[in-house]
């Protein structure tokens, strides 16, 4: 009988994410035979059905649902004889004869053992339990609707601890913010929400990522930052065993940009090209930035259930309602200490997307724009340090890019009319003159600034481009600090 781990090669196509890697043994038993967990940190195992079948699936049942089977009545996966079956594109159930499967070495990777360690932690909190899953999911999507925010995992995860139900070392929002973009870009459809199907994902990223967050954060310094220096100092915590000229080779491959630190996203995907070397690095661009999101929600339109959502029946009159509103937030200091001190709530001077999403829910309903809102964002932590919080002497860029891009979200529909989210200057004038903005310049003046946000000359402005430029044209305050 097999307990080594095994590797499955050779699937291309749908479900190849989740059928191809390395698969390490767990040590338990599933209608008698052995089950193996996929290295990668997502819900994937190997197991027999107990009838006639071993089957690659998201869970331990009786594998109805698969990515893949073989049919092998034995004990052991290796010696199975025949095709394994996969599902194509299509929905059909077709052999593929590239697919194979073979015996693997055994790994002494610390961070292949922490992987392994998982299964206990979650079972430790009946997170691997169908039944247990099921309430807190409902707790978890309070109004029924199937999709999950980042908000409300970050409310979830916030109370569960507070409760004393999760361990305080979950609640760490670096970690909470690499679960929630590995869940929806990697292992869900690339739109901005946890579906029904990815909660058991979602959970497993939410304890890895905090796991490694443990450790990143016992070496960084506390700068969230790691420098040579401090690498070199954990190498131990790190389980490795180097020389120094060896140990800044290895730095080297975490610091991608070259700039001599590695923030906690580099370290993540250098560990997970440790754990699993094989797996596909075109997904680590998604993770680092989400660059790659735009192009599968302009092919997928994303989930049929959320693509298009939005404030239904807004109005000019209700955006210069707001408008007014917003600027006199921004020129007020004791307004803009108020709202600061209600998002930030721990007062730990910075807020994350969550927070943020969170305060156009309750404080600004017109803006509550998912799409829009994770523009803003972008835009904003772009401008600042480039970490994923906003931190308090940004907090008027934030509700200025808030505004306005939820502004020229709703309006910019009219004038994209290749809807390619770029403008030529016919689309741009076309906008500035839907603002009003264009009665305050002359034509020549309109030339210019689209000239001058058109770096390379191409005649294109991207629609984020636009969106800075209107809203530090249109409200320079909130382009400089808030400092009390």
């Amino acid at each position: 009988m097999a307990s080594s781990p095994v590797k499955i090669q050779g699937r291309v196509g749908r479900h190849e994410q989740f059928i191809n890697g390395t698969f390490e043994p767990t040590g338990n038993m599933h209608n008698g035979r052995p089950v193996w967990v996929s290295r990668a940190v997502q819900p994937c195992y190997v197991f027999h059905t107990g009838k006639a079948r071993w089957v690659v699936s998201k869970r331990l049942d009786d594998g109805a649902q698969c990515y893949a089977f073989i049919q092998d009545q034995g004990n052991d996966v290796l010696k199975a004889q025949g095709s394994w079956v996969c599902c194509d594109q299509d929905g059909e159930w077709r052999a593929d004869d590239k697919v194979h499967i073979t015996a693997a070495p055994a790994s002494n990777d610390k961070f292949v053992q922490l992987r392994m360690s998982l299964g206990a932690e979650l079972d430790k909190l009946g997170l691997n339990n169908k039944e247990t899953l099921k309430p807190l999911w409902k707790r978890l999507d309070f109004n029924g609707n199937n999709i999950v925010s980042l908000a409300e995992i970050d409310k979830l995860v916030v109370e569960m601890v507070k409760g004393g139900e999760w361990p305080d070392w979950l609640n760490n929002k670096p970690a909470l913010m690499r679960a929630y973009k590995k869940t929806t870009l990697r292992d869900g459809n690339g739109d901005d929400w946890v579906q029904k199907h990815e909660f058991a994902a979602l959970l497993l990223n939410i304890f890895w990522f905090n796991k490694l967050w443990q450790i990143f954060s016992s070496i960084d310094g506390g700068d969230r930052r790691m420098d040579l220096g401090e690498f070199q100092r954990g190498l131990q915590t790190l389980g490795l065993q180097m020389s120094p000229q060896e140990a800044q080779a290895e730095f080297q491959k975490m610091d991608t940009d070259h700039g001599g630190q590695v923030l906690f996203v580099e370290f993540c995907a250098y560990v997970r090209n440790r754990v699993n070397p094989d797996h596909n690095k075109s997904f680590d661009a998604d993770i680092y930035s989400g660059e790659h999101c735009g192009k599968v929600m302009r092919q997928s339109h994303g989930n049929r259930g959320t693509h298009a959502h939005f404030v239904a029946k807004k109005c000019f009159a209700e955006f210069d309602a707001l408008e007014q509103k917003i600027k006199a937030i921004i020129a007020d200091k004791g307004q803009l200490k108020k709202l600061w001190t209600r998002i930030d709530f721990n007062g730990n001077n910075i807020v994350s997307l969550a927070e943020i999403d969170k305060l156009a829910v309750e404080e600004f309903p017109l803006l509550n724009h998912k799409p829009a809102l994770m523009r803003a964002y972008k835009a904003t932590i772009k401008a600042g340090d480039g970490d994923d919080w906003v931190q308090k002497h940004e907090f008027k860029m934030l509700l200025g890019n808030l505004f306005y891009f939820n502004k020229l979200f709703w309006m910019f529909e009219a004038v994209d009319s290749d809807a390619d989210r770029r403008m030529t200057y016919p689309e741009f004038r076309k906008l500035l003159n839907l603002t009003g903005a264009m009665q305050k310049m002359s034509e020549a003046q309109a030339q210019s600034d689209f000239k001058r946000i058109d770096k390379n000359g191409g005649g294109i402005v991207l629609f984020d481009e636009f969106c800075q430029y209107f809203t530090a044209k249109e409200c320079p305050e909130c382009m400089t600090a808030f400092v009390e």
